[in-house]
């Protein structure tokens, strides 16, 4: 998910590049914690066709693209049951965001924030995050305390109504 989140950030930026314009010089400010998206966002850019130049080309017409990513993570709402006796789901947030810099257009500097919102299986959660990075789990909210009392209290009350109902109508 968060992979996707990086390539809407490319063609974000592919889309604001002049026309004419089909090589750029890439300055990547992810940090330790980010450094995963490297090689996500540099695929992006050459599948738009932008030719990545090396840093030390001495081409003055290349646009330079500074992008700084500061902060990425995941947040989960509160938590749901499909049916009675059904699986917890929990809506879940995952966003990046930074801001970056393109030399020689109108509006050199840009701030970004891209996010989407799903629904997932609370049993699923850790299958879903990365143990490696950190920015990957959320803080997974508690179960609600009045649902997962009634439930067992309907089961056993239910369970409690047939055995009566059996034994008083087979003395009759």
């Amino acid at each position: 998910m968060l992979y996707s989140l990086s390539d809407s950030l490319t063609s974000q930026i592919v889309s604001e590049i002049p026309n004419g314009k089909e090589s750029i010089r890439l300055k990547l400010n992810l940090g330790d914690a980010y450094s995963i998206f490297a090689n996500q966002i540099r695929r992006g850019f050459t599948e738009n066709g932008i030719e990545i130049m090396s840093s030390d080309t001495n081409d003055t017409n290349l646009l330079e693209m500074n992008i700084v990513m500061d902060n990425a993570g995941v947040e989960y709402g509160e938590l749901d049951r499909s049916g009675w006796f059904g699986d917890y789901y929990a809506p879940r947030t995952v966003f990046i965001s930074g801001n970056y810099f393109t030399s020689n257009t109108a509006n050199p500097l840009s701030d970004y924030f891209i996010s989407v919102t799903d629904t997932i299986r609370v049993k699923d959660i850790n299958t879903l995050e990365n143990e490696s990075f950190a920015f990957t789990r959320g803080q997974i909210p508690t179960e609600p305390f009045f649902s997962s009392i009634w439930e067992p209290v309907i089961a056993i009350g239910i369970a409690a109504a047939a055995i009566i109902l059996f034994f008083s109508i087979r003395s009759q």
